[in-house]
């Protein structure tokens, strides 16, 4: 399982001035408020805990679909910086659940990746292989349909570490509808098929970005679907001009990084 969540910074829903009244009294418990007002940057710092509560939540969705979306019980706690390089900020941490959603998993790891512009975090289950994951960003026209470019780049990203042709990568839902409305927790399909591939996708305001566990199901992935390397390119080779991926070594300071330029 892995949940992801961006947020635009400068986005005009993102600005305090915007915010509703008590806002950060109903979303945020007293231990993260302090955390933020304290921060040397509170404005990132806030929204770094917003995002660790969508990751979390998208995640839980994907454990189970009554899982509920209560801001104020996903009580994020991050360490102080692991490192910093090129104007981005890594932190590490936590995130409280309201309840178990599996046998001793009562709280998720973080991982926030932060720069002046915009604020990712990714929440995974408690000792998950970091170096497994795979994440991407991406800032998309004014123009563009966000829905439909965080899908595209999911596509490239999985056909690209894959090595297999784009044009067999789809990304599906699935859901009861029963349990919330329309299905809307996304899935990979090689072939047409299930994948087994863990996915999560987010946008908000310029930014669209996605994370992935390619290895979390080897079964599940489809016989001949497995170049070797990751990264090595998809044989179709699609090109995500402003894309940013990495395939991140969590247990060192300075993350491996890729610029995929097309």
């Amino acid at each position: 399982m892995i949940g992801n969540d961006i947020v635009d910074l400068e986005d005009p829903d993102a600005r305090p001035e915007t915010f509703r009244p008590r806002f950060d009294e109903r979303v945020f418990d007293v231990a993260e408020r302090r955390s933020i007002v304290r921060d040397a940057d509170p404005h990132m710092r806030r929204w770094a805990h917003w995002a660790a509560k969508e990751a979390g939540y998208k995640l839980g969705r994907q454990a189970t679909e009554d899982f509920v979306f209560t801001p104020s019980r996903l009580v994020a706690r991050f360490e102080s910086i692991e490192s910093e390089e090129s104007g981005r900020t890594i932190r590490k941490g936590t995130l409280a659940l309201p309840r178990s959603i599996a046998p001793g998993f009562g709280h998720l790891e973080l991982r926030s990746d932060e720069t002046s512009e915009r604020v990712h975090v990714l929440a995974a289950p408690p000792g998950a292989d970091w170096d497994a994951i795979t994440e991407a960003t991406e800032i998309v026209s004014a123009d563009a349909d966000p829905s439909d470019r965080v899908r595209a780049l999911a596509r490239f990203m999985i056909a690209r570490d894959l090595g297999i042709e784009e044009t067999r990568v789809a990304i599906g839902r699935r859901g009861d509808p029963r349990a919330g409305g329309a299905a809307k927790i996304p899935t990979a399909l090689i072939d047409g098929a299930r994948s087994g591939l863990v996915l999560s996708l987010s946008h908000h305001g310029r930014f669209v970005a996605c994370a992935m566990t390619l290895r979390s199901d080897p079964d599940a992935v489809p016989r001949g679907t497995r170049s070797g390397a990751a990264g090595s390119g998809a044989a179709g080779g699609g090109d995500m001009n402003g894309c940013e991926a990495m395939r991140r070594g969590w247990g060192s300071t300075s993350p491996a990084r890729n610029e995929v330029v097309g």
